[in-house]
């Protein structure tokens, strides 16, 4: 009889989107987990995280999936990452050496329809903000980018903008966007999040979640840069593995390397506007 597996994952909502592609290969495993709901349709027992991330215990308090007590034999292994590793590879090569899976199959359940209603297409964009827990201001792109993008888009789509701001714990760098649809305040479930990014005609932002969200969903996505390279470069947050045809990349034009998230990145990107509405055209509408 094979010894359980009690993985104790990371915590971020994209991080667990990476690990889903990881996991299916390992039926039957046991994940400590915050956002179990990206694991819909594997063959996977929750235990609970008791993590103390404000967004991610949030969603671990209102989650309806059933936690169970890990079993008292169970092998554990600890997935995470950092400088040395990321200097190795990407953040799914580092996964691989740690799951021991070669094959990741990057893919996300369908939640269902668009929660917000129009009867136009929607946009996805996501604000720069900060949060306390993880004040990576040098990965961030500027945030006049965002919102020169969010004015073009809003000649084609419906703009919602989300995210989950909250006074002291996390906030917007910078003007917000212009949108049709302000969702701030953590309005959404996961799992309407994801159908968001599921449905919607195209997804704006900067690094985060909505990378492998996206991806995974085949939505076209635009990625406008900030800084701190060395953990954020296309090569390092994506992987030969995913669908890429549809990503579009704004990059600065001293585009910096650094892994330190305090440094004061050069994130200048020339022609903004007409990179992306050039990619906008030839990859959405």
């Amino acid at each position: 009889m094979n010894t359980p597996l009690l993985i104790n994952g990371m915590q971020g909502l994209g991080d667990n989107i990476y690990q889903r592609a990881f996991i299916r290969h390992l039926p039957g495993c046991w994940l400590a987990t915050a956002w179990p709901e990206i694991y819909e349709g594997l063959d996977v027992h929750f235990v609970r995280s008791g993590t103390r991330l404000r967004t991610q215990r949030k969603n671990e308090m209102r989650s309806r999936v059933r936690y169970e007590a890990p079993p008292v034999d169970a092998r554990t292994l600890r997935i995470g990452y950092g400088a040395s590793l990321l200097a190795q590879g990407s953040i799914a090569d580092a996964m691989r050496k740690q799951f021991g899976v070669t094959n990741p199959v990057f893919d996300l359940p369908d939640f269902g329809s668009l929660p917000v209603r129009t009867s136009r297409p929607v946009a996805l964009i996501r604000p720069v903000t900060a949060r306390r827990e993880w004040l990576n201001q040098a990965r961030n792109p500027d945030p006049v980018y965002i919102a020169q993008a969010a004015r073009i888009l809003r000649r084609h789509f419906y703009v919602v903008s989300v995210a989950d701001l909250a006074d002291g714990e996390e906030w917007l760098v910078g003007d917000p966007p212009e949108a049709d649809l302000n969702l701030h305040s953590g309005e959404l479930s996961v799992t309407q999040l994801l159908a968001l990014a599921d449905k919607a005609a195209v997804v704006v932002g900067g690094v985060g979640w909505i990378v492998p969200a996206a991806v995974s969903y085949g939505t076209p996505l635009y990625v406008v840069q900030g800084g701190c390279g060395a953990h954020n470069a296309p090569h390092i947050i994506t992987d030969p593995r995913m669908n890429l045809r549809r990503v579009g990349w704004a990059r600065p034009d001293n585009y910096c390397m650094c892994g330190q998230m305090a440094h004061a990145c050069s994130k200048r990107i020339t022609q903004f506007d007409e990179k992306f509405t050039r990619w906008l055209h030839e990859n959405v509408l």
